[in-house]
């Protein structure tokens, strides 16, 4: 199977083969890949990933919807649709209650838009020249180039500081460096004597240095990471991908709720003071079609109650998410706002 994808992926895609290889030996999996078949022959495929995520003070399971395509001469027929349809099915199945995706291309979020889902994740471009650096000899600046658990440590400890952020284990970690690493990038490493310090992801395109993702302690160690990398990449000016601020975001992701009853659950858990009650529907996921009512960090479902506030599933996960809650229905703006984010998602 895993060969008759890549053959797909090779007609629909047309990716780099150094990437294409890298993505099948180190991250496709046939437990994860999902397939509709005509006549033996494999015309659309997909990959749940699983990622976890941070969510209401806790860590809970995603799926990232990757590779999804379907053969030309099978394409406007309603394969891809029935195949995400199926993929629900089996997430759901297996506990996973919420799902993301990236849009390759901008008309694809409309498309996606259709099987429920919504766009949730940002992020914002921070420029910066060198003039505006001021390094700090204080701190040494190192290349990296292989494995070391104490830099992972140090990158999950600040992916884990954001709430409501796609999280990423050591193994996918070492997958996004070699995926660095193959685009000619570099990981500049900060360390004050022995303790790291910070961690910048660069890579060179058009004499401009772009930073996937920057951690640091202080705006001194940032400025010298920065320094140092354009230093290294012969660069004149930088552009920084940050998460989110308060405006001239761009949009990234999507997300879905796949299991309505367990994300209310955590959410109501964790948000003891709200209280509301509403009638979901969802086209696809019929278990999720009820009435909820929230109160007191409990979730009541029914099957069918008398409510004047009726919501989908898009609407749901806005909510929860806290995205762009002022675009949300009166009763569903009690819900607090916050900045979903992901980053390096091989994207």
């Amino acid at each position: 199977m895993k060969e008759e994808v890549r053959a797909l992926w090779d007609l629909c895609f047309g990716e780099d083969e150094a990437f294409t290889e890298l993505y099948f030996t180190k991250r496709y999996n046939d437990d994860v890949n999902l397939v509709i078949q005509e006549n033996g022959k494999i015309i659309s495929a997909l990959q749940m990933l699983p990622y976890s995520m941070t969510f209401c003070g806790d860590i809970i399971p995603t799926a990232y919807i990757s590779g999804a395509c379907t053969h030309p001469e099978y394409r406007n027929k309603g394969t891809m649709k029935q195949l995400l349809a199926d993929s629900f099915f089996q997430m759901f199945k297996s506990n996973i209650p919420l799902t993301t995706l990236i849009p390759a291309e901008e008309w694809l979020f409309k498309y996606y838009s259709k099987v429920g889902y919504t766009p949730i994740f940002e992020f914002s471009n921070h420029f910066l020249k060198a003039e505006e650096l001021t390094p700090c000899a204080e701190y040494h600046i190192t290349e990296f180039f292989s494995p070391q658990t104490d830099i992972y440590l140090f990158f999950n400890q600040k992916m884990k500081e954001r709430p409501c952020c796609i999280q990423h284990t050591e193994e996918d970690f070492n997958v996004i460096l070699e995926d660095l690493h193959l685009g000619k990038g570099k990981l500049l490493v900060a360390k004050l004597k022995e303790e790291i310090v910070g961690l910048a992801f660069c890579h060179l395109k058009d004499r401009t240095l772009h930073v996937s993702e920057l951690f640091f302690e202080n705006e001194s160690i940032r400025d010298t990471l920065l320094y140092k990398a354009i230093e290294l990449m012969g660069a004149n000016k930088i552009n920084c991908i940050i998460p989110p601020t308060k405006d001239k975001n761009k949009a990234l992701g999507m997300a879905r709720i796949l299991d309505a009853e367990k994300m209310l659950h955590l959410y109501a858990s964790y948000h003891k003071e709200l209280e509301i009650s509403f009638n979901l529907t969802d086209d696809l996921i019929k278990k999720n079609n009820a009435f909820y009512s929230m109160k007191r960090g409990e979730i009541y479902k029914k099957g069918t109650k008398a409510s004047s506030l009726k919501i989908n599933i898009q609407q749901l996960t806005q909510a929860l998410m806290g995205y762009k809650i002022d675009l949300l229905p009166n009763e569903l703006q009690i819900f607090p706002e916050q900045k979903p984010y992901m980053s390096l998602m091989l994207n």
